[in-house]
C-alpha cells in the first residue's frame, strides 16, 4: 500500500505527522510531497520544519491508494490553486482510489476541486460556511463516505490516521496500531 501526501508551507503540523507516523506503523509507504519548487524543508504553521520526498514536478505518475491533505489554512489554500494537486485529486478519485483532507482542506480544497460534491464530509467548524452547499456538512469527528475520507482538525488527526489505515489495511491492522498507540478505538 502507498500513499501520498502533500505539505505547503503553513500546514498543519500535527494534522501531518499523527497521520503520516500512524499509516507507516500501520506498514504503508507514505511519499511526502512539497507545493515548493524544491525539497527544502516546509515550514509549518507552528514553526516545525518537514522535509519532503520530492517535488510536484518529481511524482511518480502512477497511482496511490490514497492522496491526503493536511490542513492549515495557508496550506489549504495554496493546495485549492494549485492546477498539478487539482489533478492528482481528481485522477485518484475517479480510479475509486481513497482521496482524504483535515481541517481546512475539505472546505477550501476539496470544495475548491469540486470533488464529491453532494456527499458528507466534515471539516473544521469555523469553515463549514465556505463549503457553499456543495456537501452535506457532519459535525462528526472523521466522516467516510464512499472513498472520501475527511476530519475536523488537530484534536481528531489521531482517528483520521486511524481511520485512513482502516480503509487502506483493515480494522485488525488499525486496532493493532492503536493498542500499541495507547489509543482507544
Amino acid at each position: 500500500m502507498r500513499a501520498l501526501a502533500f505539505l505547503a508551507p503553513g500546514f498543519e503540523e500535527v494534522e501531518f505527522v499523527g497521520p503520516t507516523d500512524i499509516l507507516r506503523r500501520g506498514g504503508v509507504e507514505v511519499l511526502i510531497a512539497s507545493l515548493q519548487d524544491d525539497k527544502s524543508p516546509v515550514l509549518g504553521r507552528n514553526g516545525i520544519s518537514i522535509a519532503p520526498d520530492c517535488t510536484l514536478s518529481e511524482l511518480p505518475s502512477d497511482l496511490f491508494d490514497l492522496v491526503w491533505l493536511p490542513g492549515g489554512l495557508k496550506a489549504a489554500e495554496a493546495y485549492a490553486a494549485s492546477e498539478a494537486v487539482r489533478d492528482i485529486f481528481t485522477k485518484h478519485n475517479d480510479a475509486g482510489k481513497l482521496v482524504a483532507a483535515i481541517c481546512a482542506s475539505p472546505a477550501v480544497a476539496l470544495n475548491a476541486f469540486k470533488l464529491n460534491q453532494g456527499r458528507r464530509l466534515t471539516c473544521y467548524p469555523a469553515l463549514a460556511v465556505r463549503l457553499d452547499g456543495n456537501y452535506t456538512y457532519s459535525t462528526d469527528r472523521v466522516v467516510v463516505d464512499g472513498n472520501m475520507v475527511t476530519s475536523q482538525g488537530p484534536g481528531t488527526a489521531i482517528e483520521f490516521g486511524m481511520q485512513l489505515l482502516e480503509c487502506l489495511k483493515g480494522k485488525e491492522a488499525a486496532d493493532d496500531v492503536a493498542k500499541h498507540f495507547l489509543h482507544t478505538r
